[in-house]
């Protein structure tokens, strides 16, 4: 009676410590995926009591139950930590279904070579060495899995790279499908060996030998089918990303393009407005001469009133910057934002107008929207050279919070169809890089600082 009641001690501590190591995983599996360390910490935690309660109640739960039981307490709890990208996580605790049946399966194979030079060696005889062998295969075994596991976690999140990016519904079905092929193949699979065995009376593995090793392989061939999926799913996600940039950077230039024409129309206008301007100015005199002066102001207003000319206020040294900084000093001053300009393009360097206008167009029309309600909005704008570093650097009032999610440190869009929006701060970016250079955007007192550095 004791040694039975050791062996249920040595089962039920190696279970314990199965749970709480398979917890620690769940918590660092979901770490990159949320926006609060504390909410992967109570992941961590309700799966660690719900495969605590159903180890211990008296029901009997086979393992795949008891997996899906345990995953699907963290996606609830996942989605009531933080209620946003809900398909998102669905699919990871689908994901972290699999990885735990897999490490599983593949830590199998090394139980009966561990069984064999430990607790079953011949040589051992007592039954309390035997015991303290049994504890240390179960370490073993569980170590073995561990590391399974770490492996399996550490490839997911390479592969998943775009991690804060939102999943929609239709997304997770398409993902989902492999997953359920491979978690409907292997519930079958176990279906038939319990079938066999309540026929027979005898373990299927006993008939068949090969047959751990089988469902080892099934095991890995599942769990490349994973990365594939993941894989193909972020290149997917990639090119969607990439053509909408490329849309929005082709939009931009359109835009740039048209202010290109208005500048040049604006001179064609000054040149013939300077044409004209000593015909006028003969037809008036001779109307003052001969005091016709009821004709010569109206000849004066009706001059005036085809006098249309947009108002430059900028001067940059360059027509596109120059244009696109007084079109956002409008904007600004129309929303009663006080607008400071200190830009001026340089001189001298290999640096594309259009670039330089992109960047500005983005980072003022971030900053016009971000000032817009503050208490005394203001938007200033200025550069500078530093040897061969052109900087660009744009200020604004705002005392809220900025959100950095990803390691890529651009901030999150506010905007509610994240998928559609928040392009802007990639491509400043991606411009910027063209030059060898970066953006970087901080908060300090009161207001936010964006800063683009180019090496032309």
């Amino acid at each position: 009676m004791i040694t039975e009641a050791m062996w249920d001690q040595v089962n039920n501590i190696s279970m314990i410590v199965n749970v709480l190591l398979n917890a620690v995983l769940v918590f660092v599996f979901y770490i990159p995926f949320l926006k609060r360390r504390v909410s992967a910490v109570i992941l961590g935690a309700v799966y660690a009591m719900v495969m605590s309660i159903l180890y211990f109640v008296s029901i009997n739960f086979s393992g795949l139950t008891a997996y899906a039981l345990g995953c699907s307490a963290v996606c609830t709890a996942s989605v009531m930590t933080e209620r946003i990208n809900v398909p998102q996580k669905v699919f990871l605790s689908m994901t972290m279904y699999l990885l735990l049946w897999i490490s599983m399966e593949l830590s199998i194979l090394p139980w009966k070579l561990i069984c064999s030079v430990t607790f079953m060696n011949p040589k051992v005889t007592g039954d309390l060495q035997q015991i303290m062998l049994y504890g240390l295969a179960q370490a073993i075994h569980a170590a073995i899995r561990c590391a399974l596991m770490v492996i399996g976690t550490h490839l997911i999140k390479i592969m998943y790279r775009r991690k804060k990016e939102l999943m929609e519904w239709r997304e997770l079905a398409f993902l989902s499908a492999t997953y359920i092929t491979i978690i409907v193949s292997y519930w079958i699979c176990t279906f038939m060996e319990e079938a066999f065995e309540r026929a027979s009376g005898e373990y299927f593995w006993n008939r068949y030998p090969v047959y751990h090793e089988m469902r080892a392989l099934f095991g890995v061939i599942a769990f490349l089918t994973m990365i594939a999926v993941i894989y193909f799913y972020q290149k997917i996600k990639t090119s969607e990303e990439e053509v909408l940039q490329n849309s929005l950077v082709n939009s931009q230039i359109d835009e740039l393009s048209g202010h290109v024409h208005t500048m040049e129309k604006i001179y064609s206008d000054i040149r013939g407005i300077r044409h004209d301007t000593n015909n006028h100015i003969m037809v008036l005199g001779n109307l003052i001469k001969e005091n016709n002066y009821n004709q010569a102001l109206q000849y004066l207003n009706d001059w005036s009133e085809d006098f249309h000319i947009v108002d430059i206020n900028a001067k940059t040294g360059n027509p596109v910057t120059d244009i696109v900084i007084s079109e956002k000093q409008r904007q600004a001053e129309e929303v009663g934002i006080r607008f400071v300009d200190d830009f001026h393009y340089p001189e001298e360097g290999k640096v594309e107008s259009i670039d330089v206008g992109v960047i500005l167009n983005n980072a003022l029309s971030n900053a016009i929207r971000a000032a817009e309600g503050q208490d005394n909005p203001f938007v200033e704008i200025k550069s500078w050279r530093s040897g061969d570093m052109f900087m660009i650097q744009v200020r604004n009032s705002f005392s809220g919070v900025l959100l950095i999610p990803d390691e890529d440190g651009l901030v999150e869009t506010s905007k509610p169809d994240r998928d559609k929006h928040g392009f802007g701060m990639k491509n400043m970016r991606r411009i910027a890089e063209k030059y060898y250079g970066t953006t970087q955007l901080e908060q300090e007192d009161g207001m936010a600082v964006f800063t683009a550095m180019m090496v032309i």
